[in-house]
């Protein structure tokens, strides 16, 4: 029996995970909608080059296909787009991405939306799908709904509009999980709120703490890795939602709570080099973030170079450097300067001892980017 034919809308790491996920039961192809061309994976080229960051990095020589020639092909393609407009655009790069998909989609094909919307999001979706292409969901398009987590190829929940008798996503081994998809986007943006009321409320009681000199006793650390990563959604289901709506106005207190966590990050590594009596020329700032250059959401890139940005105002040497890099020790420290290195995450933080081995003679302050923004 011939695989069903899939196509990954979105050179991003989601995507590449899920095709893993699908290649021994579907012929898989990646669109790198930058470049408007496509790729087929298959399962050797996967299990020899498990990590996208890894194979862009190597520059390998990949066959690429008109975009024409495969979309027009395929049963089910999946939206997996990589946003990079500045944050405050990056729904409006979301629509636009989809638009452009929306000139290959072809009658019987199912369309999933893999990135997460606001409650209603995804029937401003489907009203554009059907402007554009002319057909209509439900008779000759299905569209899904299957938003991924960030760096994660698990969809959070499965639903579909429009279902046909022979889906090819329960080929694919999708079942739908939730009752349809607006009761699917409830269910994600509950998810997500949630987790963001929980970590505003570490960051504004630790902050409260620090200023009155007190100490409080918490589970183990959350990082700014873990807090940044559900911005995008909060900024969909912002402005999914009426001005004064209660749950508009959670997830705008959340973003605020996190961009003053920024302010706070960048006003305690000053307070470390004041306290220290650290000249600028002699000071070397690290923000220690294993970044993904290749996931879907933009966010946790732009909150590094924000706070990058901010710090140069004090300091001119600062790097954003990753975890693989610092295991080498140098790339973090300088034996001739006052090291202050943040920690953005857990993973990085257990880089961090093997990289200090190699360099003890380094003067160095370590800030943890928790809540309580722990220095060493």
């Amino acid at each position: 029996m011939p695989k069903i034919k899939v196509a990954m809308y979105g050179l991003t790491s989601e995507a590449y995970k899920l095709a893993a996920d699908l290649v021994d039961r579907a012929q898989v192809t990646i669109v790198d909608e930058t470049l408007q061309m496509a790729m087929d994976i298959d399962p050797a080229f996967l299990k020899k080059n498990p990590n996208l960051q890894e194979v862009m990095a190597a520059e390998p020589l990949l066959s690429f296909k008109p975009l024409e020639q495969v979309l027009g092909d395929v049963e089910a393609i999946f939206f997996t787009p990589k946003l990079r407009r500045p944050s405050d655009e990056t729904l409006i790069e979301a629509g636009s991405k989809l638009r452009d998909l929306a000139k290959y989609l072809s009658k019987g094909v199912t369309l999933v939306n893999s990135l997460p919307t606001g409650p209603g999001g995804n029937s401003e979706n489907i009203m554009m799908v059907e402007k554009q292409t002319g057909l209509q969901i439900g008779t000759s398009l299905t569209y899904s709904y299957m938003p991924l987590r960030p760096r994660d190829s698990k969809p959070a929940v499965i639903s579909t509009a429009g279902v046909q008798d022979k889906s090819p996503l329960q080929a694919l081994g999708f079942s739908p999980n939730s009752q349809n998809v607006f009761s699917a986007e409830l269910e994600y943006a509950s998810s997500v709120v949630g987790a963001a009321v929980a970590s505003i409320t570490e960051i504004e009681m630790a902050r409260r703490a620090r200023e009155a000199k007190v100490t409080l006793q918490r589970s183990p650390d959350v990082y700014i890795d873990e807090f940044s990563k559900y911005l995008y959604e909060l900024k969909a289901i912002q402005s999914s939602e009426e001005t004064g709506e209660s749950i508009a106005y959670l997830a705008g207190a959340a973003l605020k709570s996190f961009d003053n966590y920024i302010r706070y990050v960048v006003d305690e590594t000053r307070e470390v080099i004041k306290e220290k009596q650290l000249k600028a020329s002699r000071t070397k700032i690290s923000l220690l973030w294993s970044l993904d250059r290749y996931e879907m959401r933009g966010e946790r890139l732009q909150v590094a170079d924000n706070i990058q940005q901010r710090l140069r105002d004090y300091v001119t040497d600062v790097d954003v450097v990753s975890g693989s890099k610092a295991r080498s020790g140098p790339e973090v420290f300088d034996p001739m300067k006052h090291n202050v290195v943040i920690v953005c995450s857990k993973e990085d933080q257990d880089s961090l001892k093997s990289s200090r081995k190699g360099s003890r003679n380094a003067e160095t302050t370590l800030i943890s980017a928790t809540p309580n923004l722990r220095k060493e």
